[in-house]
């Protein structure tokens, strides 16, 4: 498919991460121009953090629970960093599904931090992988 993660991320619309570590698995000049959405659902804990806060704060930023990434999740390292704050969030999972704030709009980056709220993880994962397996 690639030789790289960089390559991947050049044709990708969709990147799931999935990694329980402390280091970014990718940079935002590598995503596509074109739109690009991101679900960063790894291992969340204090010390983790796979996507750049550049990334995070270049598009939507959609949280499964905002009080709990802002801990946890991807958003901590913003916050910390002083890059976003809480009210920088687009919205939670739950207004997207539900149709109260509209989910893709043109071509920004969407990143969706999941940090674990067990049945949504394993509901999307199961989406995630019968899409992928079709292709």
């Amino acid at each position: 498919v690639a030789n790289s993660a960089e390559a991947l991320c050049g044709i990708s619309d969709i990147i799931f991460t999935q990694t329980p570590g402390g280091s970014l698995v990718l940079e935002k000049d590598w995503l596509k121009d074109t739109g690009v959405t991101i679900i960063a659902s790894g291992s969340d804990q204090p010390t983790k953090q796979e996507i750049p806060n550049d990334v995070l704060a270049a598009g939507k930023y959609i949280s499964d629970l905002t009080k709990q990434t802002s801990r946890v999740g991807e958003l901590r390292g913003a916050l910390q960093a002083n890059i976003m704050t809480e009210s920088d969030v687009y919205a939670e999972l739950g207004q997207i599904v539900n149709g109260e704030k509209p989910a893709r709009e043109g071509n920004e980056i969407i990143v969706v931090d999941l940090t674990g709220t067990g049945a949504q993880d394993a509901a999307i994962g199961q989406v995630a992988w019968d899409k992928l397996s079709k292709l």
